[in-house]
């Protein structure tokens, strides 16, 4: 019921307002972390299948990268640390991770998304994310190349493309619109909340730092490793135990800041779409 007294504020409460006009930067930083647990269950379980890939596939290319080194002089290993077969057993061991935690990610934006708007939970979101994992790689592709190579030739430039593109994920998975219609769109839908999606990544990559600093004290704790010997391949002559406690404290600190980034994205792109009136089901987004 909207006020008639003329001295009184026109709507007495935040839900009879009949659209939002401001970004609460403090919902959707709350929420970043309320997401995490939207459906804990299905993120340990994907979790747990990342961790089981990072760990297996750093114990094989780790095994292939210590070959090519060899026990020579450092010129050799450093000649070795610049050929193509290196980098070939780099690129292994790392891409399948990466497009689990890509998996993960769309996992945490479909279950985040059901909570922050009160809609139903997807019967098997796993298997959809699943579909939307080479689109997103792609996505991700040109998102790194795009803010790398505007961070380098032009600040500025980095400074619009980071938030202006960074709700592409939520988007193709919430309304599908493809690789080049999802980036699009994005840029569309951040004008005017550019600003505080630029904030909104600022204060979770400070999060992240922090997490990954912790990560790799508690490695190198973990595994009796010395982070200051000036050894850059020690953690490439790790035996199978220390590599598998390395990796999995590792691969537990990456899955925990994606999966935040994918929450912190996904309430950023519900509380944009609220504003403007855009969301099929609102549901509680004002509670």
């Amino acid at each position: 019921m909207v006020n008639t007294n003329p001295n009184a504020p026109q709507y007495e409460y935040e839900w009879q307002k009949p659209a939002q006009k401001e970004f609460d930067f403090g919902r959707v930083l709350g929420r970043s972390f309320s997401g995490l647990f939207a459906n804990f269950k299905l993120l340990t379980v994907a979790v747990g299948i990342l961790l089981i890939i990072t760990v297996a596939f750093a114990i094989l290319s780790s095994e292939q990268l210590v070959t090519l080194l060899g026990d020579g002089s450092d010129e050799d290993a450093l000649g070795a640390a610049t050929s193509s077969k290196f980098w070939m057993w780099s690129i292994l061991g790392s891409l399948p991770p990466f497009l689990v935690m890509l998996w993960m990610q769309l996992v945490v934006v479909k279950t985040s998304y059901s909570t922050f708007t009160n809609s139903a939970q997807e019967s098997s979101p796993f298997a959809s994310a699943l579909k939307l994992v080479l689109p997103m790689f792609v996505i991700a592709a040109i998102y790194y190349i795009v803010c790398v190579l505007g961070l380098i030739f032009l600040f500025i430039g980095f400074i619009f493309v980071w938030p202006g593109w960074a709700l592409a994920g939520p988007i193709l998975v919430h309304e599908k619109k493809g690789i080049l219609g999802s980036i699009g769109e994005a840029w569309t839908l951040s004008k005017g909340s550019k600003r505080w999606i630029l904030l909104l990544l600022f204060v979770l990559s400070m999060i992240s730092l922090v997490a990954y600093s912790a990560a790799m004290g508690l490695g190198y704790a973990a595994t009796g490793m010395n982070a200051f010997s000036g050894n850059a391949a020690a953690t490439l002559n790790m035996s199978i135990g220390q590599q598998i406690i390395y990796n999995l404290i590792f691969g537990l600190s990456s899955a925990s800041v994606y999966a935040l980034f994918a929450s912190g994205l996904t309430a950023a792109y519900v509380e944009i779409k609220s504003m403007r009136g855009g969301l099929d089901t609102i549901g509680e987004v004002f509670s």
